[in-house]
């Protein structure tokens, strides 16, 4: 699904440049849940914007779907974006002033589904995340747990191909956290590629595959075994 081979992202800012990304190579397959892991500055945000072509490269190349996402114009990146990614937030960022439902649909006018059609899918995926009783309540109404799951409805609403995840149990409590876990790891026993940048280490059990960057490059690339434990590799970088 995804390549990146030798790829690099720099920042210059008050005359002196960031490395973010330094000469990084990686392959994501289709069906699996990678978990991220690494210090904070290491690359982990700066990755999941680059796969999530909300920013690019400075050099190397990034081929998804078969397509050179280098090579191809801001319009192109979008039209990508718009028809395989759904994105995940820590901070939830749905919009204060629609009801959950409104919220979830809001992705659909953009794909410009059809009314019944949208009513349909919004439906379906109110009961799939077990949120269908708020459907007619603003954000504010909502627990943490709640809104993380009325995100994770708007991410998978338009069914994306790739499901890109940027701490999405930062905010929660461990017991919110485990629920909005499992249900990453279903959407991902279904079918869901999932991407997925944490600092909590025993979130990785989850996914299929973890990988740790240190100093903008993976120095980690573990299998798990099954999502249950890890296998006999370590999840930290010396």
């Amino acid at each position: 699904m995804i390549t990146l081979n030798n790829i690099s992202r720099s920042f210059i800012g008050d005359e002196v440049e960031t490395v973010a990304i330094d000469d990084m190579s990686l392959t994501i397959k289709k069906g699996e849940f990678l978990s991220i892991l690494g210090p904070s500055g290491c690359g982990k945000s700066t990755l999941l914007n680059v796969l999530g072509m909300l920013d690019h490269i400075d050099q190397g190349q990034f081929t998804f779907l078969k397509t050179n996402v280098g090579q191809s114009t801001e319009s192109q990146r979008a039209q990508l974006r718009k028809q395989h990614i759904g994105f995940i937030f820590q901070s939830f960022n749905l919009i204060d002033e629609l009801t959950v439902e409104q919220n979830i649909e809001l992705p659909l006018y953009y794909h410009k589904v059809a009314k019944a059609e949208r009513k349909r899918l919004v439906d379906e995926v109110l009961h799939r995340v077990d949120i269908a009783h708020r459907r007619n309540h603003l954000p504010a109404k909502l627990s943490g747990g709640q809104q993380q799951r009325v995100a994770i409805a708007r991410a998978i609403v338009t069914q994306p191909d790739l499901i890109l995840a940027d701490e999405p149990t930062g905010n929660l409590d461990s017991k919110n956290s485990i629920q909005i876990m499992e249900l990453l790891q279903q959407l991902n026993q279904e079918g869901s590629t999932i991407v997925m940048v944490t600092h909590a280490p025993e979130h990785v059990n989850y996914g299929t595959r973890v990988i740790e960057l240190l100093d903008g490059n993976i120095c980690k690339d573990n299998q798990i075994s099954s999502q249950i434990e890890l296998t006999t590799a370590e999840v930290s970088c010396a």
